[in-house]
């Protein structure tokens, strides 16, 4: 046991030292490659809901349900697919979840009613569930401390990506079709990036952090070897040799012995405050991120705007948001993550507010970039939320975190209420709801949780195990790999 964790000590301390070169990039597409299969289907119901709105007869209630259906099948999905994750591995996770959703998309194309419709689309959500939270537990343990969240930018991004390209099929799709085959079709077209995963499968590695953690110590030594070796070749010079600092020994230490496998352990201290505060965060984030993705083009429709003009003003607002992520993500590695929060999530709140007052479709565009830009600009959030917790327990606290504040409270609840609450008090009064809900959820996590910024992961592990109960830690269960 000792030679274990002397061994996982060891390999803490060599990934720790290996410098961001374009081999680390490489990791870093492959994993916002599966970001925009994902973004490319959840866009997907915006680009269909005018047309099945028509078509099917819809109830403002309807269209809540299935705006939050797939919402609520990631809810129902992440926390145990964060438990999975850290019990069996991340890429498992991955590659088994963007299957899932997208060949449920390909399935739903042929619904042949609103029922039939609203559950394949529940599913679907079971297969988001992984896609959401693997790449980031991944990046977070693969690459070095000073540039996780920019590197967490570029997984922004590509949602951002993935998200125009919904726009972009309906420019191509709906116009050739008769509306009745158009939206089948358009699914069906979403979902062939399954084909994706091959990529996944061959060329990125599954973490070695978890690796190490798991017993899988050939594994992760086979991986950082190759991290060591190509790094190097770039560099044109040997590593530094890796010092095992008192953090490292004690992160692995706690990491190897704590009893937490069970779902509970994020409710517990040290972590109960961590993980109180960055759920209402999420719900501020999430609640503002889902009403443009929603809700925006069927918004813009009620101004009896013609569709071929409604798909391009939605382009035009998911776009803008793709340069913000790059500066969200790099300027929290400059000047912190709950800064860039703050600043990001005020004009999020703003947005909403002015377009609730929005008087035209200019502004309604206008007000929509901000809000989407603002909303949706969270790679520091997100990064923010993994590194509160350490390697053992990432996957399952980021999953609860994101499950139920941001996909169940943000996404499901408030997705369905928001048609409801437009059709009895009208989009302004909704609107400054929105807003305030954005402000107070971002208020709480600023206030409640530790900023993490420039610290390894072993540091921010290390302190935690200071922490612990020691009453609560028994053996840990075993672990099995890939």
């Amino acid at each position: 046991m000792a030679e274990d964790k002397r061994a996982a000590a060891l390999l803490a301390a060599r990934l720790q030292r290996i410098p961001t070169t374009r081999y680390t990039w490489l990791f870093v597409v492959l994993g916002a490659g599966a970001l925009v299969v994902e973004a490319l289907d959840i866009g997907s119901l915006g680009i269909i809901l005018p047309t099945i709105r028509k078509l099917m007869h819809l109830t403002p209630a309807n269209i809540g349900e299935l705006a939050a259906s797939s919402a609520l099948g990631i809810v129902i999905g992440m926390i145990p697919c964060g438990y999975l994750a850290d019990r069996y591995g991340r890429k498992r996770l991955l590659i088994g979840g963007v299957l899932w959703f997208a060949g449920g998309t390909m399935l739903s194309a042929f619904s042949p009613n609103f029922g039939v419709l609203l559950v394949l689309r529940g599913l679907c959500g079971l297969g988001m569930a992984p896609a959401f939270i693997m790449p980031y537990s991944l990046l977070s343990e693969l690459v070095s401390a000073t540039t996780r969240t920019a590197f967490s930018s570029v997984l922004e991004t590509a949602l951002g990506i993935g998200y125009i390209l919904p726009p972009v099929l309906a420019f191509v799709i709906v116009p050739v079709f008769p509306p009745d085959l158009s939206w089948r079709v358009f699914l069906f077209v979403a979902g062939l990036p399954f084909l994706y995963v091959w990529f996944i499968w061959k060329y990125l590695p599954e973490s070695p952090r978890w690796l190490s953690r798991a017993g899988e110590t050939a594994r992760a030594e086979e991986i950082v070897s190759a991290l060591e070796r190509n790094t190097e070749r770039v560099l044109g010079r040997p590593l530094a040799r890796p010092e095992i600092g008192e953090d490292t020994d004690r992160a692995v230490a706690a990491s190897t012995i704590a009893s937490l496998r069970s779902l509970a352990v994020v409710w517990r201290p040290p972590y109960l405050r961590r993980t109180i505060a960055m759920m209402c965060g999420a719900v501020g984030t999430f609640s503002l991120f889902y009403i443009t993705v929603n809700y925006v083009p069927t918004l813009l429709v009620e101004r009896h705007i013609a569709l071929a003009n409604v798909f391009l003003f939605t382009l035009i607002i998911t776009a803008a948001q793709i340069p913000w992520k790059i500066v969200n993500g790099v300027a929290a590695e400059y000047i912190g993550r709950k800064k860039v929060y703050v600043i990001f999530m005020g004009l999020a709140a703003l947005a909403a507010w002015r377009f609730g007052l929005a008087a035209t479709p200019l502004a309604m565009v206008l007000w929509g970039m901000m809000l989407h830009s603002a909303s949706g600009s969270a790679p520091a959030y997100k990064m923010w939320y993994a590194e509160q917790y350490p390697t053992h327990i990432r996957a399952i606290g980021q999953s609860t975190v994101e499950a139920i504040g941001g996909r169940l409270v943000g996404g499901v609840l408030w997705t369905f209420l928001f048609p409801v609450l437009i059709a009895s008090f009208g989009l302004t009064v909704t609107m400054d709801i929105s807003a305030v809900i954005g402000l107070a959820g971002m208020v709480i996590a600023t206030a409640f949780a530790p900023e993490t910024f420039r610290r390894t992961v072993e540091t921010i592990e290390s302190e935690l195990a200071a922490t612990e109960p020691q009453s609560r830690l028994r053996p840990q269960p075993k672990i099995v790999g890939q």
